[in-house]
């Protein structure tokens, strides 16, 4: 597997779980309508890139023995554990940069 290859499988697994973390701080969002967008834009991108941050050093650093429990699973659909993982360990840091601008 090439190192590009390798992104874009890291991206796939990524998707469902990210998507289900943006409806969340959309969600907020939509609760809280002191918020400005650019605040919940931010939050997201914070979302994206600490999720991509963790998976990437969870998947490389990762100890062998560990393989079978964070690993990809493709049936029916490629998925991965440790992207729900890395995405539920990045959301409490993006709902906190998106509540911190928000008013009383």
């Amino acid at each position: 597997m090439t190192g590009t290859e390798f992104l874009v499988i890291l991206a796939w697994v990524l998707i469902p779980p990210m998507t289900l973390a943006i409806a969340v701080l959309v969600a907020l969002h939509r609760r809280n309508a002191g918020r400005a967008v650019s605040r919940t834009f931010g939050a997201a991108l914070i979302l994206s890139a600490l999720a991509f941050c963790i998976s990437l050093g969870w998947v490389v650093s990762a100890p062998p023995g560990l393989g079978s429990y964070i690993g990809i699973r493709d049936t029916p659909v490629v998925w991965a554990p440790f992207s729900f993982i890395a995405v539920a360990l990045a959301l409490p840091v993006a709902i906190w940069w998106a509540a911190r601008g928000a008013r009383p």
